[in-house]
């Protein structure tokens, strides 16, 4: 298949898993405690305590503002404190005046800056190389049939980012089920800004970039092929399709961002975050009733710090016409709905190891 076939221009089975238990916990109501967290809520504990001695007028008001501050900043609800929820509102409510979301191409609408490439290396070989932003990403799909040890695979991410010589911004293991059959892709994200030297000594300039972004996925495939797991760099063709596949729909079609769903070509999506990562594998590769597609995503990204972070996210698909979108309760997991985020959630659920 060529990138025309699948719709994007290029420049130059497995049986679901069982049902698990739900565990359910008081934590998540309010863990994880963020640094900001922790600064407002000693700001209102000196507030109320300068009041109580005195020091501040209006004792009883300044009291009640700093216990309203640190009940709505502390306790959670679907995964938010109120204040939280009160800032993906104004968020929500902003970016449905965004201009790009216009676009008529799902993809484009995701990634404003979507561009694609095909690299042919002396050898003649060709592979696809996806650029989103400043970075370029490659796509590694496992072989049909392959299962991995998703903890094995986890590790070769992380050591594959740490690579002196060519350092990732980012790697991503992706699980894609649908009607029973299971695709498992990798994504091996580069940037130039962040390791100048690996793009220079491939000669520098874009297809510097991109020798380097495919080295570094060639690197990764030599490691998984060590562990027992066969694999293919895709070209862009193939590349263009397993987006496709990723996002729900073959062709462009109009997107409706919904506090509840997200949703283009015919599919109602929703996203999810995890209450809990003691399982990551058990995460990736769960499967929801009654849903068309089941996206899992693990993501491996540098901070501003240049730090690995690590972000979780679930995605599940139903046909339009159905009653109603993707719920909790499809899935056999504990997680939390997104709302007003789903655009968000189906952005980083595509195999690019894109950054927040």
């Amino acid at each position: 298949m060529t990138a025309a076939d699948a719709g994007v221009s290029a420049g130059g089975g497995t049986a679901p898993a069982p049902p698990r238990t739900r565990r359910f916990t008081m934590a998540p109501f309010v863990l994880p405690i963020g640094f900001a967290q922790i600064a407002i809520w000693e700001s209102a504990l000196v507030a109320a305590l300068l009041a109580v001695h005195d020091v501040l007028p209006a004792k009883l008001v300044v009291t009640v503002l700093a216990l309203l501050v640190i009940a709505t900043t502390s306790v959670r609800f679907a995964g938010r404190h109120l204040a939280g929820w009160a800032l993906t509102w104004v968020s929500y409510r902003l970016l449905q005046h965004d201009e790009r979301r216009q676009a008529a191409d799902p993809l484009y609408v995701l990634a404003h800056d979507f561009r694609l490439r095909q690299h042919v290396d002396r050898a003649g070989n060709r592979f696809g190389v996806a650029g989103a932003g400043d970075g370029w990403t490659t796509v590694i799909r496992l072989r049909e049939g392959v299962e991995p040890d998703v903890p094995t695979v986890l590790d070769l991410l992380r050591a594959a980012c740490d690579n002196p010589e060519i350092p990732l911004a980012g790697a991503q293991l992706l699980v894609r089920t649908s009607f029973g059959e299971r695709t498992f892709l990798i994504a091996v994200r580069y940037r130039a800004s962040e390791a100048p030297l690996a793009a220079l000594a491939r000669g520098g300039g874009e297809a510097g970039e991109l020798r380097a972004t495919t080295r570094a996925a060639l690197a990764l495939m030599g490691a998984l092929a060590k562990a027992g797991y066969g694999s293919t760099l895709l070209e862009a063709g193939e590349l263009a399709a397993e987006l496709r596949a990723t996002v729900g729909t073959d062709s462009p079609a109009p997107v409706t961002d919904g506090w509840r769903s997200w949703s283009a070509g015919g599919t109602a999506q929703a996203g999810f975050a995890p209450l809990t990562r003691d399982d990551v594998p058990v995460l990736l590769t769960s499967t929801a009733r009654g849903a068309a597609l089941t996206v899992t995503s693990y993501t491996l990204r540098r901070n501003h710090f240049g730090r690995l972070v690590e972000d979780v996210t679930l995605r599940l698909a139903r046909y339009a016409g159905t009653r109603r979108p993707p719920r909790a309760r499809d899935l056999d997991v504990p997680v939390v709905p997104l709302y007003g985020r789903h655009a968000a959630a189906v952005r980083r659920t595509l195999p690019l190891a894109l950054p927040r």
